[in-house]
């Protein structure tokens, strides 16, 4: 693969993703303002999956799996998601279960949700370190192909 088209393909990379991950800081911070609505939590477990490693090793993927009820303009939804975005799978077994442990079943919750579409909810507000994080990787990748391209 020619030096410049991998040059391009991590500038292109490096540019959607912050721009994903900016998206999403946004909407994250903005969840703050969001109303707040009674909820309660319907199922908290911690949720693995087997990741498979490219040295042919198996191992273990954690998400704390939670899953509340509330209600918004006289209609009950539900929603799985403790911070935007959603943490997904990792690593930290013991992480997944200090987050399921904080929100156990039957638990009240405040839940934040959207007006502008109220399906979309969270229980905790404002941008995590790791979108942080992610943003700097992704103009990382940007600032690679931008050496690459000087010097190919």
């Amino acid at each position: 693969m020619p030096l410049k088209l991998i040059s391009l393909l991590l500038i292109a990379i490096g540019i959607a993703g912050f721009c994903w991950l900016w998206r999403q800081a946004q909407l994250a911070n903005a969840a703050q303002d969001w109303p707040i609505a009674a909820g309660a939590v319907e199922r908290s477990e911690v949720e693995w999956r087997q990741r498979r490693g490219g040295d042919h090793s198996d191992q273990r993927e954690y998400r704390a799996d939670v899953v509340y009820r509330y209600q918004a303009n006289g209609q009950t939804y539900r929603a799985g998601n403790i911070r935007i975005p959603d943490a997904g799978f990792g690593g930290s077994q013991t992480l997944a279960q200090d987050t399921a442990s904080r929100y156990p079943v039957g638990a009240a919750v405040e839940v934040r949700y959207n007006p502008a579409n109220p399906r979309q909810a969270c229980l905790e507000a404002g941008a995590h370190w790791s979108v942080r994080a992610g943003q700097l990787l992704t103009l990382l990748f940007a600032a690679a192909g931008i050496a690459l391209l000087i010097r190919g």
